[in-house]
């Protein structure tokens, strides 16, 4: 009987506001993924900080490449990007998360995308992207129209990294209220976090390609889940309101 290694699932989110809606999807798209046998684990940009590309590439492709070494990039030792780089290289599916800022994924969030240029674009050094078979699952979140261009510009670019994104791999919520209340925008989430760990145990060689994959949450299994979301959510947003005193 062969060894099974865990699915690894790394959750990103980039939103200032650690407890809104964008907070709640991936928490509940983690969820599924921990119910579906996968490792967790959740980091928040802002809590970070990746500076703005610096274009490198432009001057000649071959200047684009990670690991830089010390004196070989002006922003190695000055950023997070390395600690973010790691988490990404050493997890097998990422779920991105994000409000919509202008009918696009946050500042934080498209610097993210920008420096990870230096991951795929080690196809000309090592003939390979080093993102090459990871799984991705992106969420969005907002209160007007914009999410699917979000989202398409994402996974646009995810596929183009050498991302897998799995049928049912996005999930987007438009509106001013609570999206825990929104049980299909919940269920969609779920779906989001399950299919991701699916994928990569697909792409392993271990699980049927032929089962549906979508599956709608039953009244009970939403209601545990809002209740359980809804609990860590305000337990953040109580501690983050004290750290944000400027906010009514």
């Amino acid at each position: 009987m062969g060894i099974v290694v865990a699915v690894r699932v790394l959750g990103i989110h980039s939103s200032p506001r650690k407890y809104g809606n964008s907070f709640k999807m991936l928490w509940v798209a983690l969820r599924a993924a921990q119910r579906a046998g996968a490792e967790t684990e959740y980091i928040n940009l802002y809590d970070l900080s990746i500076g703005p590309c610096l274009a490198c590439y432009s001057d000649h492709f071959l200047n684009c490449r990670y690991p830089k070494e010390a004196g070989e990039c002006p922003l190695r030792g000055r950023d997070d990007y390395s600690l973010v780089a790691e988490k990404l290289l050493s997890s097998d599916a990422v779920i991105f998360s994000t409000p919509v800022y202008w009918f696009m994924v946050s500042g934080v969030l498209k610097n993210l995308f920008d420096r990870m240029t230096s991951l795929e674009n080690m196809v000309y050094h090592v003939g390979r992207s080093l993102l090459d078979g990871k799984v991705a699952g992106v969420l969005a979140a907002g209160e007007e129209a914009g999410a699917a261009t979000a989202l398409s510009w994402a996974v646009f670019t995810l596929v183009n990294m050498g991302f897998h994104v799995p049928a049912w791999g996005t999930a987007y919520y438009h509106g001013r209220g609570d999206v825990l209340d929104d049980k299909q925008a919940v269920s969609d989430a779920y779906n989001v976090g399950v299919n991701v760990v699916r994928l990569v145990k697909l792409l392993r060689g271990g699980e049927e390609a032929n089962k549906p994959w979508y599956r709608f949450l039953s009244d009970d299994e939403y209601r545990s889940l809002v209740e359980e979301a809804r609990k860590v959510a305000t337990e953040m947003e109580n501690r983050q309101r004290r750290e944000r005193p400027w906010l009514r």
